[in-house]
This record gives C-alpha cells, sequence and structure tokens, in this order.
C-alpha cells in the first residue's frame, strides 16, 4: 500500500538525487508527469468504489502510524540531507529557470493528484442522495465536514492567531517595557511560546482522533454520497491549510532541537504523542470496529 504523501516523497527523492543536468531534469519531469497520470488514474477508481470498509481504514491507519514512526525514529538523515531542491539547482545553474518550472508543475500535480482525481467526478457526485444519513446520537456526516473545514479546527491557523504563538503579548510587552525589562523577560517568553505551541500541537491530535471515532460511528454510504463528502475536503483552501498544519507541526520538532533543545521533554512527549501515539489510538479504533463488525 502506498499512499499519496510516499508517492510525494519519492517525487522529492527523485528530484534531489537524480537531476544533474538539464537532460536529466527532462527525464525526470517526463517521469513525474507518468507517475501522476497514473496515480490519478487509481485516485479516481479507489473514490469511486465508495468508502473504505473499517478493515480497510485500519489498514490504512497502521501505514500511516508506521510510515510516521519510522519517519520521526529515522536514524538515516545523512542521506536526507543530500537531497537537494529545483530552487538551488536552479540557482546554482544545473538547471534553467523554465526547466525548474516545469519540474515543480509535475511535482504540483503529484502533491494535488487527489484533488484532481475528484474534481473530475462531479457527474458522478451529482448522484448521491442529500442529505446524508446520519447517526442515533444526531452526529451527521455534514456536521463532521463542517466541523472539519472550519479554519478554527486548524493547526497553522490556530498558532497564526494565538496572542502568546503569533507574538502579540510580545509586541505588547516591548511597547510597555524598557529594552533591559525585554532582555530579562526574553527566556521567559520563549518557554511560553514553545509550550503553547506544544499544547495547540497536542489538541491538534486529539481532533485528528475525535474526527476518527465520529465517522466511525456514523452509517455505511453509497459510492456518489462518499465522493461528495470527499469533494467537499478537497478544495483548494482546505488542502493548503492541511498541508500547512503537518508542516508547522514538523518544524516545531525539528526547529526547536536545532536551537540546541534536543532532549527537552516537552518537544520530545509532544512529538511522540502527535506522530506516534495518536496514529496508534486511530488504528486501535478501526480494529475494535472491524472485530465487532466481523462478529468476533
Amino acid at each position: 500500500m502506498m499512499t499519496k504523501n510516499d508517492v510525494f516523497s519519492q517525487a522529492l527523492e527523485m528530484i534531489g538525487t537524480r537531476i544533474k543536468d538539464s537532460t536529466s531534469c527532462r527525464e525526470v519531469t517526463e517521469e513525474l508527469s507518468r507517475e501522476a497520470d497514473k496515480q490519478e488514474k487509481r485516485w479516481r477508481e479507489a473514490f469511486m468504489s465508495g468508502a473504505p470498509t473499517p478493515q480497510e481504514w485500519c489498514q490504512i491507519a497502521e501505514f500511516e502510524a508506521e510510515n510516521f514512526k519510522k519517519s520521526l525514529t529515522d536514524k538515516g538523515k545523512k542521506d536526507q540531507d543530500k537531497l537537494v531542491s529545483l530552487a538551488r539547482l536552479e540557482e546554482e545553474g544545473v538547471i534553467s529557470h523554465q526547466e525548474a518550472e516545469k519540474a515543480m508543475a509535475a511535482l504540483r500535480r503529484l502533491l494535488f493528484v487527489s484533488k484532481t482525481a475528484v474534481d473530475s467526478l462531479d457527474d458522478f457526485i451529482a448522484g448521491a442522495s442529500l442529505p446524508l444519513p446520519a447517526s442515533p446520537d444526531g452526529d451527521s456526516y455534514e456536521k463532521l465536514v463542517a466541523w472539519k473545514l472550519d479554519p478554527d479546527n486548524s493547526l497553522s491557523y490556530q498558532m497564526n492567531h494565538d496572542p502568546i504563538c503569533g507574538g502579540c503579548v510580545e509586541k505588547t510587552l516591548e511597547y510597555c517595557l524598557n529594552d533591559r525589562v525585554m532582555e530579562f523577560l526574553y527566556g521567559t517568553l520563549v518557554r511560553a511560546c514553545r509550550e503553547r505551541r506544544a499544547q495547540l500541537i497536542r489538541e491538534h491530535a486529539d481532533r485528528r482522533l475525535e474526527e476518527a471515532e465520529r465517522f466511525s460511528r456514523l452509517p455505511p454510504l453509497t459510492p456518489e454520497q462518499w465522493c461528495w463528502i470527499v469533494k467537499q475536503e478537497h478544495g483548494q483552501e482546505f488542502l493548503e491549510r492541511s498541508l500547512a498544519d503537518m508542516i508547522v507541526a514538523a518544524i516545531f520538532m525539528m526547529g526547536e532541537r536545532k536551537e540546541g533543545e534536543d532532549g527537552t521533554p516537552v518537544i520530545d512527549e509532544t512529538s511522540r504523542y502527535y506522530w506516534i501515539e495518536t496514529p496508534e489510538k486511530i488504528v486501535r479504533l478501526w480494529k475494535e470496529k472491524a472485530l465487532r463488525e466481523s462478529g468476533r
């Protein structure tokens, strides 16, 4: 089983290790475009086949949990450090600006391959019976989707608008206090910001688990209804926020360590909670549902 993130990661590795000149850049770009065509077809077929079963959700969750764990504990960072970006290849004159743009376009196609696939299914989605079925406790797919799409539930949005993380508290203090006092308070502000970011990351992990719990309690869907949900979750703004959420969480962990804080409990604990413990809880959730439905 391979997820969209795996395909994209392999594409980044391909760019960083195989592009040595214009010819190799053209070859990589063409290969990425062919892969995008293939992935679009796979995603389209997967969407039209309907929502994953509890067993399939369990497999997806297990795969993602293992990937997160591997990424977090991977010791082979030397190979990752060797990867070179398209911007750097262009800057060093290895490839032209036009070649870099074409390669980036192919890379972008792979990143949003599932969106391209579902956007091609409008006629199929038009056959969905609405409203979607609700659970006995009154929850519904529409409520879940609206909750999920709410910007207030986005980690990156919350960090940008948080008084501590967004710098409002620091700016207010700078306005009220002199430089000498601010110098004294700087360490406290850094620690407060770190703690607040860790708290927001843990809360975001809890929302991921809550989403899985709510979804697991809702009734089955037809393939058309499932594609309707997928379509709602593939708006450009939401996709970009979701990507930003993951980047924010990853950068927080890596950035703090670069500042010489390796081994700080709040960073290690938050990292494990977000990338390992929460995915493992989601795995257990779907395993239990699969067992219940199988009558065991």
